[in-house]
């Protein structure tokens, strides 16, 4: 597998910290440029051009224009009825046909001319002779039909170059002209041009030197699809070029006959052949992944259907050349690739553009040829695919398909999400290599090879950009692109049509080198657009911090890293990162950068804090901005001060500026406690297990200076609990359960504990049992419980739920002067209840075999209430003796109602009793 190697440039700001920065990405892409244009009766279709003048094929239109798009002559194509058509037998055709232009090439061997191919002349050119020697013509002056009519007035099939299907023709110029033509093959492709001919898929041929025609040298001048493919079978030729000794065509086509996934070949042929003798074919695919590695495939995109290509000289691009491993006159194909559709041909909105040297191709071909042990020949086309030989010297023949992709990581795809490219130009400007895109919804974008993001991206139509495009003058100051959409052509200097996208200094000035942007008075202007009484300047932009990130504070002394937003950086328009140009400062200390934007103070030695202040310069401009101070960590206090010994206590530690800093780390003795929480004031942690009881000191480590707690912590031996009481509670829970055993006090806080005072000698713990009612389970329900002290986990034990209890016959007594209210129940559970009087507790709650007696509250004797109301609660009694609780119990209970005169006590219903019962 081949990679080529990724151009990016280094993103000013420091990712996935900082927020997006706009410096080098942002363009105002509703900024518009008033543009030379040309707006043609039809749409165009094809574009070339000679000698200076560009000749423009349209539906029934040749045009001939100047540089400033003006129209210097035209010559009408069509509409054409059968017998004004180059091909004057053709059967179906009654009625005038417009005329498409198919093909339009330039020829300089014999005249200066322009061939011109039409559907309504059948696949038969017409020859535009432009100047003869003697003086120029226009284009309508002399035109004649490109065929030979001698044999029966047909014009014979090596003149029929052309197909409504889409044709690649490339005129290769040596001491001939030859014509190599690719035809594409398109199933229910609707035909507008009355009864076509079936043309040749791949043919050769040259021009007679009496320039009446075309002649093939023998019956190998044409390579066909096989019958049983023909008009079955998918082939579009895409992009045509001439490089060295060899002719080359892109297409896109199905992998196999039986295969409904396509992909692009590249086909190679020599040149100098007038017959196909040579000729091979490989899979080419343009692949993306994010992780920049070479034999990874995680996150890989395949981008396999080519919608436009482009050959050109490498250049004096050193940085090209360092990349592709390329010298300055070797040629290299820059490709605009899509994803296609599921088992399609057509091309989703999702781009990557693919480069390779033509070297690199012909040495895989090389590579190929030898691994073979032979060479064969005579395979029909879509049986073989590609030449693996570097020369066209040899003699023999050979046709050759080789199935292994040649696969290239993508050059250029961050701003190709969602956008269809259309077309692709590749100019050097000022020593830079830029590629200029079209777009399928109209736009046009220009990108340094070395760009992270375009410098251009207008909008020129809401039609497609066409992959026809003319390059005029690329190495004069005035070099231009024409560019195609429908019927318009937009003329765009390639040094951009103006530097108002570009909103911000850094982005204005990394695209000066090819724009000649500079920034004057807060916009990016032409040297001549700025005024003489403001500075225009090309060299470096005035520093902005946006925010200082994090942190905002830290140890003094330590090695806290600052980590600074904003843009402007130490970048110029060499578009690399400089540190030297850069010097930073925070709160007074020098700091020493890491990466772009992140920075280590030096606050050792005798160093004095001072404010707050960041301030950071950048050539010759300053930016400053409070948000950074150094600060003396402290401990003032840790809780608890023991556990046990398997850990997972929640250590809390109290202090003063505890979250300084990027890394702290918490140690009990020589283990590392985890950290729960942090803030300025209080941190906490998990305390590490330990061997044996002991003490252990505890530190903080921020950025590397240490801070040790005044007091140590204390590991204890782990609780352990041999029994519980009671097992048994009520559905409704809210009965306490002791469980008693050893060592309980080594943790504070046990999951559920009503009473929270430290014992050193505690042998029980008391925690709530909850309620199951909501489970709708049916009583008696036998659970499992277990106690957690400071994360350590206890042995498991049986506790069992029953009905909640009901009270039996309550009356109101009085005994010792004092009114009591008794309540009787014959489950052993009923321990678990507590009773309140109008809100208040009773004065004692004592239980006497099944009978529990509550003693009313004197100041309720008194009160000149009628009735009184009591509340019966599920839950334990802690010592039979409420009052000295001070937990608040949440649980289903039942109302009872006390009257002076009479009273009655109702759970769910009521009854009433007088006083003398």
């Amino acid at each position: 597998m081949l990679w080529c190697i990724l151009l990016w440039a280094l993103c000013p700001r420091v990712r996935g910290q900082c927020d997006k920065s706009p410096d080098s990405s942002m363009l105002n892409i509703s900024v518009t440029y008033n543009l030379p244009t040309f707006i043609a009766n039809s749409t165009i279709q094809n574009l070339v051009t000679l000698s200076g003048v560009i000749y423009v094929g349209a539906v029934n239109r040749i045009y001939a224009l100047s540089p400033n798009l003006t129209k210097l002559s035209e010559y009408r194509t069509g509409p054409l009825f059968a017998n004004e058509s180059c091909d004057q037998h053709s059967p179906g055709h009654t009625g005038k046909l417009d005329n498409h232009n198919l093909a339009l090439v330039v020829e300089t061997i014999y005249d200066k001319g322009l061939f011109s191919c039409g559907s309504a002349d059948h696949g038969v050119c017409r020859r535009h002779v432009l100047d003869d020697g003697a003086s120029p013509k226009t284009v309508a002056e002399d035109v004649y039909c490109f065929a030979d009519y001698r044999y029966r007035r047909l014009p014979g099939e090596q003149n029929l170059v052309a197909t409504p299907a889409g044709s690649q023709v490339l005129n290769v110029e040596s001491n001939v002209i030859q014509f190599f033509v690719g035809n594409s093959e398109i199933p229910d492709l609707k035909n507008e041009s009355g009864t076509f001919p079936q043309l040749h898929t791949l043919s050769v041929r040259k021009m007679k030197t009496s320039q009446n025609g075309f002649i093939a040298f023998s019956n190998r001048w044409y390579l066909d699809l096989i019958p049983s493919l023909r008009g079955n079978y998918y082939l579009r030729y895409v992009y045509s070029f001439h490089s060295g000794p060899f002719t080359y065509f892109l297409t896109i086509q199905q992998v196999s006959r039986d295969s409904q996934a396509y992909h692009t070949r590249i086909v190679r042929m020599c040149s100098s052949d007038l017959e196909i003798r040579r000729y091979v074919e490989m899979p080419l695919e343009c692949i993306c992944t994010s992780k920049r590695r070479r034999r990874s495939t995680e996150g890989l995109k395949v981008f396999n259907v080519v919608q436009a290509a482009y050959v050109t000289k490498v250049g004096n691009d050193v940085n090209l050349q360092k990349q592709l491993k390329v010298e300055e006159g070797d040629d290299v194909l820059f490709a605009a690739f899509a994803q296609s559709k599921p088992n399609s041909p057509e091309p989703t909105a999702n781009s990557a553009i693919c480069v390779i040297s033509l070297k690199h191709i012909n040495n895989l071909f090389k590579r190929y040829m030898q691994t073979l042990p032979a060479i064969t020949c005579c395979i029909k086309l879509m049986r073989t695919l590609l030449d693996v030989l570097s020369h066209c010297k040899h003699l023999f023949e050979y046709r050759l398909e080789v199935t292994q992709f040649v696969q290239r990581l993508e050059y250029w795809s961050k701003e190709l999400t969602n956008i269809l490219v259309t077309s692709i130009t590749v100019a050097q400007v000022h020593g830079r290599t830029v590629a200029y895109l079209g777009t399928a919804d109209g736009r046009h974008m220009q990108v340094k090879s070395s760009g992270a993001s375009p410098h251009v991206n207008i909008r020129l139509d809401t039609k497609p950009v066409s992959a026809s495009v003319v390059l005029r003058d690329p190495n004069h100051p005035d070099g231009a692109l024409l560019l195609v959409t429908g019927n318009k052509i937009t003329k765009v200097p390639l040094i951009g049509p103006g530097c108002g996208q570009l909103t911000t200094c850094t982005s204005c000035l990394l695209s000066s080198v090819v724009t000649g942007c500079g920034w004057c008075d807060g916009r990016c202007t032409r040297a001549n657009q700025c005024p003489s009484s403001s500075v225009w300047t090309q060299d470096y932009c005035t520093p902005v911090i946006t925010k200082v990130f994090w942190p905002t504070s830290g140890p003094l002394r330590g090695s806290t890293t600052v980590t600074i937003c904003g843009h402007n950086f130490g970048f110029d328009k060499t578009e690399s990162f400089k540190a030297s140009l850069v010097t930073v400062e925070v709160a007074g200390a020098t700091c020493r950068l890491w990466t772009e934007l992140q920075c280590l103070p030096a606050s050792n030695g005798n160093f004095t804090a001072s404010g707050r202040m960041v301030k950071v310069t950048s050539g010759h401009k300053v930016a400053k901005m409070e948000g950074f101070s150094f600060v003396d960590p402290v401990i003032r206090e840790i809780f608890p001060e023991f556990g046990p010994k398997s850990g997972g206590t929640m250590l809390t530690i109290r202090g003063a500026f505890l979250d300084s800093g990027n890394k702290r780390e918490v140690t009990v003795g020589q283990a590392v406690c985890r950290i729960q929480s942090v803030s300025s004031s209080m941190l906490t942690c998990k305390t590490p297990q330990h061997t044996d009881p002991s003490k252990q000191p505890v530190r903080v480590t921020i950025d590397s200076v240490q801070r040790l707690a005044p007091t140590s912590f204390t590991y204890n031996e782990d609780p352990i609990i041999n029994s519980i009481q009671p097992s048994r509670s009520f559905i409704s829970g809210g009965c306490t359960v002791s469980a008693h055993g050893f060592f309980l006090q080594s943790g504070l806080q046990p999951q559920m504990v009503l009473t929270a005072a430290h014992d050193s000698n505690r042998s029980s713990i008391q925690c709530t049992t909850p309620s199951l009612a909501k489970l709708a389970l049916q009583p008696p329900i036998v659970t499992k419980v277990a106690f957690v002290l400071d994360g350590f986990s206890t042995q498991q034990w049986d506790l069992i739920y029953v009905e909640d209890p009901l009270f039996q016959d309550p009356k109101l007594t009085s005994k010792d002067n004092k009114s009591i209210v008794e309540g009787k129940d014959d489950d052993p559970a009923m321990k678990c209840q507590v009773l309140t009087v109008s809100n208040h507790s009773c004065e004692s709650l004592t239980l006497v075999g099944n009978t529990l007696e509550c003693t009313v509250p004197t100041e309720l004797q008194a009160t000149a209430a009628k009735e009184l109301q009591v509340e019966v609660r599920h839950a334990l009694c802690h010592s039979f003796n409420p009052l000295n609780s001070d937990v608040s119990l949440n649980f289903p209970s039942s109302s009872f109602t006390i009257k002076k005169d009479t009273f009655c006590i109702c759970e769910r219903s009521s009854r009433h009793i007088t006083k003398s019962s």
